[in-house]
């Protein structure tokens, strides 16, 4: 009996040790994640998730690093000695970068997979190059994804593509939009203006007795001041017009590490003329500027995203940040009535020189651009801002593109001839262009001579502002 009881006493003792081992090792592993208050206790046998099995989140400052340079399409042999640096293949873009200050977690370089196409975004360079243009930024996106295709920079020092310059006469898009939307009977009215069509003075605010008339579509297609001065004060009003800014996402910061746009209603309806035609108000940057674009074939305000893969040195994937789903901003109908009218601008308005070669053949065969451009004069650098924004093709659309150039003494390229080439070289190969985008190579088209502003043609441009 004696000896029978120490025995049961020892198990007893052995049980209980084993026990608390086994509570300890619980308790110790579920100290470095305390469940969420009102949460209950997780059953017993379900272990909390091991801190190592999260992957860490990419830094911010490494979300922001755009654009890449021409270095990272050029092959780095010394890549591997140096540590540093960027790498190329047909395939992708990727790019070795430090470990931001403070990020001690992330094991450095990050090797940074982009969602650029090499081909397309080497032709882009090559073309900025061989046109000698100075000042300039270009992007290209999936209108449908938000993933860009390009976003090259002339010079991202001078001309730094995450910050807002004057929008100009791309506003008209949104001032149409809007009106339509507000009012679609009295947008539809014919357009009454006098004299040239973008002299803008206060009195020009009010439709004439006399004059000419155009339709809307045509007040977009060549920019007409006065017509879309008179949208924003007599079918708008201020507030309409500052929502319908507000609703095309460019108070919004458009992507990490960009810049929100701003907008400035002014005081009087001179001012509200003005900010509804582009001559002044509003600032963007090229990324506000391609989501404009890309809404022109769904309606939807996309989010830019351009990190495919983004690793840390020992090999781990980092968690890239969750995309938002696109805004719906104006119905798929009215962002095809609007394609329709744009069409116009690049084939007979302020963009048609830019789609067509000397010879007026277009430039893209049978594939239809929808477009509109924009001109004014800004500081920060200084110079005449040129924009064009659009999608194609017209008819369904795959690719948008936004384009801001500042010319300054000479106007050698105007942003609707390289956004033209760009084009040509997403849509065509050796002369043959095709609206299909899953035969369309980005390949390098054949060479053509720049093209020089005519002298007729630099006055319009000091002229319209549009």
């Amino acid at each position: 009996m004696l000896m029978r009881g120490w025995l049961t006493l020892a198990l007893l003792a052995a049980s209980l040790s084993v026990f608390g081992a086994l509570l300890a090792r619980r308790v110790s592993a579920g100290s470095s994640q305390q469940p969420a208050a009102g949460n209950a206790t997780p059953e017993v046998g379900l272990a909390p998730p091991s801190a190592e099995s999260a992957p860490e989140p990419i830094p911010a400052e490494v979300l922001a690093h755009l654009p890449v340079t021409r270095d990272v399409l050029e092959p780095a042999a010394a890549l591997a000695a140096s540590g540093s640096g960027a790498a190329h293949d047909e395939e992708a873009l990727f790019e070795l970068l430090p470990s931001p200050p403070g990020e001690t977690a992330i094991a450095s370089p990050l090797k940074v997979e982009y969602t650029f196409d090499p081909r397309l975004t080497r032709r882009i360079f090559d073309l900025l190059s061989e046109r000698g243009v100075q000042l300039a930024n270009v992007v290209v996106m999936d209108p449908a994804t938000g993933r860009l295709l390009a976003y090259v920079s002339s010079d991202a020092q001078r001309f730094p593509p995450n910050r807002t310059y004057p929008a100009a006469s791309l506003i008209k898009v949104v001032t149409a939009a809007a009106a339509l939307h507000h009012d679609r009977e009295r947008a539809e009215q014919p357009c009454h203006f006098l004299g040239s069509p973008y002299q803008l003075t206060p009195a020009r605010i009010n439709p004439p007795r006399r004059g000419q008339t155009v339709t809307l579509e045509r007040a977009l297609a060549t920019s007409n001041n006065q017509c879309f001065a008179q949208l924003a004060v007599h079918t708008l009003g201020t507030d309409a017009m500052v929502d319908a800014i507000k609703r095309f996402g460019f108070l919004r910061a458009p992507a990490p590490g960009h810049d929100a746009g701003t907008i400035d209603p002014g005081s009087d309806l001179y001012d509200l003329g003005r900010l509804g035609c582009g001559l002044w108000g509003t600032w963007i940057t090229p990324l506000h500027a391609v989501q404009l674009g890309a809404s022109l074939a769904e309606g939807q305000i996309v989010e830019p995203w351009w990190i495919e893969h983004a690793t840390d040195a020992q090999g781990r994937e980092l968690e890239l940040p969750v995309r938002h789903p696109p805004r719906q901003v104006m119905t798929p109908a009215l962002a095809e009535e609007l394609r329709s009218m744009l069409i116009e601008t690049t084939v007979s308005g302020t963009a048609r020189r830019g789609f067509h070669d000397r010879g007026g053949n277009p430039l893209l065969g049978s594939v239809q651009v929808a477009g509109k451009t924009g001109s004014l004069n800004g500081t920060e650098p200084a110079g005449r801002y040129e924009w064009f924004t659009g999608v194609a093709p017209a008819d369904h659309p795959s690719v948008a593109i936004a384009v801001v150039v500042v010319l300054q003494q000479r106007y050698w390229l105007h942003a609707s001839q390289l956004a033209g080439e760009v084009l040509r070289s997403y849509f065509c190969e050796s002369g043959a262009c095709s609206s299909d985008t899953s035969t369309s190579s980005a390949a390098v088209s054949g060479d053509r001579p720049a093209r020089h502003a005519t002298r007729r043609g630099r006055h319009r441009l000091r002229a319209q502002g549009g």
